[in-house]
Formats: C-alpha cells, sequence, structure tokens
C-alpha cells in the first residue's frame, strides 16, 4: 500500500495539534496547582506550614528538616516569632513542663516587694490565673508570682537565664513552665554571651560593658548589655564565658500555647523597654504589667510611659527601690 504526501499532511497536522493542546492544558494544570498549594500554605497555622516544609519536596526550604531547625539556623536568619521552626526549638530544647509534686499551699507570705498585692485588685483577686515572670530568680526569694501561685492556684512561665537561680526553680516543683533562655530585645531569635561572675549583689552588675550583647550572671541578677566591652580579660577567662539562648516572648507564648496572659512581670536589670517593643501587642493579650526601669531618670519613666499608652496601657503605680522604678500597667 502507498502513502501519498497529500493523504498524510492533514493527519499529521492534527497530531500535531492535538499533543500541543494536551501540553498546554498540562502545563497551566501544574502552575494552576502551583498556585492552590502557595495559598493553603499561607493560609495554615504556623505548626503546618512547618510540617508542609518538611514534606513538601518542591518548597524551596526543602533543607529545613527536624535536624537542621537549629539554634544556628533560627539566629542567622531571624525567623519570625510564630515560625514553626522556633515554636519547635523552644519545645524540643528548653520548654520544661509543670512539677507533678508541686505543694499546694495556703500559708504563704508575699516574698515579692508588693508587685502582687498591687496588681491582684486590677484582676479582682483572681484565682487560677496565668502569668509570665521573666527574671524569676530562683522562683521563690522575691518572685512576684509565687504567691498567686501558692496561694490563688495560678500558673505561668517562668523564665530565668541564670543556670544556678534556673536549677534551683527545677528543685522548688513550682506548677509552672520553665524556661532557661532570655527574652530577645528583637523580633527574632538571638544569642548573647554569658559571664559567669557570681556577686553578692544585684548593684555590681553594671561593672561590664561589652561590645557584643551580653548577658551577665551574678547568681541574683542578670543583664544584657549592647555596650562596649571593657577591661574583660581582667575580670574573666574563657572558662567563664557561655552563651545564653533568647527567644521572643510571643514564641514562648505560642510554645505553650497561650497569648492570653494575666500577669506579666518583667525584671531583667535594664532590657525592659527593648523587650516590650518587640512584642506585636496586637497578637497577644496581657491584662497587667509590672515593669522594673533601672533608672530613675524622669525622661526614662516618661519614654516607657508614653509607649505603653500607645499600646493601651494606663500607667497607675510607681513603686520605688534602691536604684530602680518598678511601674505598674493596666490594660486599658
Amino acid at each position: 500500500m502507498k502513502f501519498h504526501t497529500k493523504t498524510l499532511m492533514p493527519g499529521m497536522v492534527l497530531l500535531f495539534l492535538i499533543i500541543m493542546a494536551s501540553t498546554s492544558l498540562l502545563f497551566c494544570n501544574k502552575k494552576r496547582e502551583g498556585k492552590r498549594v502557595v495559598k493553603v500554605r499561607d493560609s495554615a497555622s504556623a505548626e503546618d506550614r512547618y510540617y508542609n516544609l518538611l514534606s513538601n519536596s518542591d518548597a524551596p526550604e526543602t533543607a529545613l528538616t527536624e535536624d537542621d531547625c537549629s539554634e544556628d539556623y533560627v539566629n542567622s536568619h531571624q525567623l519570625q516569632q510564630d515560625h514553626p521552626c522556633v515554636i519547635d526549638i523552644i519545645r524540643r530544647k528548653y520548654l520544661h513542663p509543670p512539677s507533678l509534686t508541686h505543694i499546694e499551699r495556703t500559708d504563704v507570705i508575699d516574698p515579692s516587694a508588693g508587685q502582687s498585692s498591687i496588681v491582684l485588685p486590677y484582676l479582682n483577686n483572681k484565682t487560677q490565673g496565668f502569668f509570665v515572670e521573666c527574671g524569676a530568680g530562683d522562683g521563690e526569694t522575691l518572685s512576684n508570682t509565687y504567691y498567686m501561685e501558692k496561694q490563688l492556684k495560678w500558673h505561668g512561665i517562668l523564665i530565668e537565664a541564670d543556670r544556678k537561680s534556673f536549677s534551683r526553680i527545677l528543685a522548688s516543683k513550682r506548677r509552672s513552665y520553665a524556661l532557661p533562655v532570655c527574652l530577645s530585645l528583637k523580633p527574632y531569635p538571638t544569642e548573647v554571651y554569658v559571664t559567669l561572675l557570681f556577686m553578692y549583689t544585684a548593684y555590681l552588675s553594671w561593672i561590664l560593658e561589652h561590645y557584643q550583647v551580653s548577658f551577665y550572671e551574678d547568681g541574683i541578677a542578670g543583664e544584657i548589655y549592647g555596650d562596649k566591652i571593657s577591661n574583660l580579660d581582667e575580670m574573666t577567662t574563657n572558662e567563664n564565658i557561655a552563651n545564653v539562648q533568647c527567644f521572643p516572648l510571643y514564641s514562648i507564648l505560642l510554645a505553650v500555647g497561650r497569648t492570653q496572659v494575666d500577669y506579666f512581670s518583667v525584671d531583667v536589670e535594664g532590657s525592659e523597654t527593648q523587650i516590650l517593643m518587640s512584642i506585636p501587642w496586637h497578637k497577644v493579650d496581657i491584662k497587667t504589667l509590672t515593669v522594673e526601669v533601672t533608672s530613675r531618670r524622669q525622661v526614662d519613666v516618661d519614654y516607657l510611659t508614653k509607649y505603653m499608652e500607645k499600646q493601651n496601657y494606663k500607667r497607675v503605680g510607681l513603686m520605688a527601690g534602691l536604684g530602680y522604678y518598678d511601674l505598674i500597667f493596666v490594660q486599658n
């Protein structure tokens, strides 16, 4: 049988058109599917996005596996506060659950300097509330939340970067979460240096001035520094320097599944304002705060007060201590 070119041409043209149409249709479907995946990923929760990244081989962050989700990664990439990798690290490596052997007490004397007695009336002496105490010390001595937990059955989050003090928190069997970290001064995770010099009083703690952001442990109070290093070699050795991981408050709240807080105590010897400015206030609901300001300059007090007013808070009190003020704020 013989085939003529004139006979085959229409069929070849038709076949070519069919192939082109099929290829075009397949390409459009793939493109549409890709857009749909992106849309779902954007609307998913932080945790869903993380596990999508782990399982989706087409995602650009394919390299971000659970092993790759490390402190170095979140610090160097300045990951957002609600990034699932940040939350995952907090839960896996830093978050200590409430003690199951805590002792309920109703005979507790308030060890704070009066912060809880000022705050509680604004909360109608609430029972079973939720707190965050940053600069929790040993969890008992001068604790602003110990009375609330033991007497009024509150629970919450205790944050303390000083390692000696944190070990005492764990030994005290508090019924609250505990983390051996510091609060970040930025809206993303950071790492700070720790100088292990144990002093007898917190008021010697500003002797060191560091070029890099540094956390100074003295067993009583710790500071995060942002100034220059001065005579560091004379006062410490390499064996006395360690690193401390810092996380934004919002990341820690997401790690425990809470964004509503009845009382937030901030006492970190000088970095309180920077910490407060890193909080996404539109995403949290914090009823009351006490904020220590390691300065008696009126300009510093006014600056913090005006900033908190912009976040819809009213200053209702001021407590004077030796070289510092405690400002009390209540949500309007």
